[in-house]
Parts: C-alpha cells; structure tokens; sequence
C-alpha cells in the first residue's frame, strides 16, 4: 500500500537516465507513490525524445504530503530556467522534507544557496564555481558520486545507482526489504559491492 509520496520534476530536455533507478526502486518496492509534475502540468520531451504526461502541475503539489522530491538534471538549469520551483524547493526544505538533485539539478541548488550550509557534490567542482559565481560553500564540497546530509542529496551526472541508494537509505527502505536488495543487486554491479547495504 502506498503511503507517501515523491514528487519527480519533469521538464522538456531533462535528463531522463539519471532519476530513473531511484524512482523505479521507489515505485516497485517501497510504500513510495512516484507522481511525476511539470511546471504547468502539460506533457514534455526529455532528452531521450521520450514524451512524459505528468500527473500534476507545479501549482497542485503540497508540501506537507510528500516526502522526497527528485530533481533531474537538464540543461535547462544551467541555462537559468525551470526557476519557478524555488519557492516550493524552499518550503521543502524548511519542511525537513528531502529534496534530492542529481547532475545539473545542483547547480541550481547551488545558486538558490540550497547548499550553503549542506555537504554536497556536483558534476565537479570547478564546473559549479563556472556557473555559479556566487558559490562560496567549497568547504562543504565532497568530491563523491553521491553525498547525503540532512535534508539534502546531491550527485554528479553519472551517479545514478549512488543517488539512488542515497535516495534508499536515507528512508531506512533498504531494511528487510529482500525484493529491492536482490532488484538493486542488478544494477552496476562493481558499484553495488562496494556501497551494498548494511
């Protein structure tokens, strides 16, 4: 039975491979419901040209119902769009509730001052002082494929299995849960060893 939910941002050209595993994980083996949103709640194109219907728009989400937000990477963001979530970004995270953001995602996150006072990671360092030249959070930067603290999840662009069991073991869902550990054991294997749950 679902229980709680996550919102999932959609927008045209986001990056569709990267929330993909979190959100499968969620939606098949946890009392996670996934509800994808888009600003308007009109269809988009992700960057794999695949066409996405949401199932609300930016203006029907509450806060006080979900417990994750997943927050894709694109380029829109490094292009300075898609920045009329702020608002409800913030009152998630005033909320406590997690916000987590993967690939160009933390560039945003970073020019809303998200990550201030928060460790994280990103594409690479260099890159986020590029574009955002108001970064001055480098002491808090971990140079990992995933880093949780708080109420915050940020990973680089190729981290999808990291950001993902970040994503899982921050809601302790990994815990006698046999179907979603022998589902995950699929996936990069390497990786799986090495970051397998304990």
């Amino acid at each position: 039975m679902k229980t709680r939910q996550c919102y999932l941002f959609v927008f045209n050209g986001y990056s569709d491979w990267e929330p993909v595993l979190a959100a499968a994980a969620l939606q098949q083996f946890t009392d996670f419901e996934v509800i994808p949103f888009s600003v308007d709640g009109k269809p988009v194109t992700s960057a794999a040209n695949l066409r996405i219907v949401p199932q609300r728009s930016l203006s029907q989400l509450n806060p006080v119902e979900a417990e994750l937000l997943i927050l894709p990477g694109g380029t829109a963001w490094s292009a300075g769009r898609n920045r009329e979530i702020s608002p409800f970004v913030r009152e998630m995270l005033r909320l406590e509730k997690v916000v987590a953001a993967i690939c160009d995602a933390t560039l945003y996150m970073a020019s809303e001052g998200f990550l201030d006072n928060v460790k994280h990671t990103s594409n690479d360092l260099g890159l986020l002082k590029q574009f955002v030249p108001g970064y001055r959070a480098e002491v808090n930067y971990l140079q990992r494929p995933a880093v949780a603290d708080g109420s915050v999840i940020t990973a680089n662009g190729t981290a999808g299995v990291a950001f993902a069991l970040e994503i899982i073991r921050r809601f302790g869902l990994e815990k006698d849960n046999a179907q979603l550990d022998f589902w995950f054991g699929f996936f990069h294997k390497p990786e799986f060893r090495s970051l397998q749950f304990s």
